[in-house]
């Protein structure tokens, strides 16, 4: 609290000294000076009295806080908190934007560029997924591969009531499992800090057991967000647009031909650790 005033008394006196010709100091201990300022070396400033021909005396630069040269304002020393406070006053809307995107992309820079993925909602129907994906390019370009166990939680449930009651009039959808892997390719853009969009092609191809156990291939292309929490923790929210290519298998069942092609879409929440 104490540095937080000190802060805004050091940008009052600098506001009501604009008009004058005369340089000030603000130094660490509380005290300001008003001066000439002759030279800032790479550790001192050099200053002198704003009488004529006063001594010059130099001072380093650790014990500086603020130094306002001919209404410039210079900031100076490591106090993290003391700098953002000083900068975020005196910087436009859009200079303080990329700053903190420029902080933002130093720190992703550090964390890794592998995540493995679990797709939570979908286990309601029928599928239970992971999947690997890798970033790379700076992180702008990640590639995904997913692998899904497909199940019809209706069968389960049917067997269950089936397996309590003395007798049984319709007969139980297929219990088994099947699986459903393919290949993402997903580009990434800064919105802001934490947060990208992207888009991408999607590819799948196995059997879906909770659609009847159809098989077959789908395409699609997908826009979604990327949310970065933390060191680790990912949130990615997509949707997708395509089509559906039942499998050959199917060209010679009632109802069915081969090139038979059906409009598909996905919605898709993965929470994502960083390996």
């Amino acid at each position: 609290m104490k540095k937080l005033v000190y802060i805004f008394f050091v940008l009052l006196c600098i506001k009501s000294n604009n008009a004058l010709s005369q340089d000030k100091l603000f130094l660490r201990n509380g005290s300001s000076l008003t001066c000439k300022i002759v030279s800032i070396n790479e550790h001192t400033i050099s200053y002198s009295d704003t009488v004529e021909n006063s001594p010059i005396t130099t001072i380093a630069k650790t014990q500086i806080i603020v130094a306002e040269i001919k209404g410039e304002v210079y900031i100076f020393g490591s106090d993290k908190q003391v700098n953002e406070q000083l900068i975020s006053t005196n910087e436009t809307w859009e200079q303080r934007k990329d700053r903190k995107m420029q902080d933002w992309k130093k720190r992703e820079d550090t964390l890794s560029n592998n995540i493995l993925g679990f797709y939570l909602p979908v286990i309601l129907f029928g599928r239970l997924g992971v999947s690997y994906e890798r970033l790379f390019a700076n992180k702008t370009i990640g590639i995904k591969i997913p692998f899904i166990l497909s199940y019809n939680p209706i069968a389960y449930l049917a067997s269950s009531n089936s397996s309590s009651s003395t007798t049984t009039t319709t007969s139980t959808p297929n219990k088994g499992l099947g699986f459903i892997t393919g290949i993402d390719v997903n580009f990434y853009h800064d919105i802001k800090p934490q947060l990208k969009y992207y888009f991408g092609p999607r590819i799948r191809y196995g059997t879906d057991m909770f659609l009847g156990g159809i098989e077959g291939l789908t395409a699609q292309i997908q826009n979604g967000i990327f949310r970065s929490s933390g060191k680790r923790f990912t949130n990615t929210f997509g949707i997708g647009f395509g089509f559906f290519k039942l499998s050959r298998k199917y060209s010679s069942l009632s109802g069915y031909t081969e090139n038979q092609v059906y409009p598909s879409y996905s919605i898709t929440w993965r929470l994502g650790f960083r390996l």
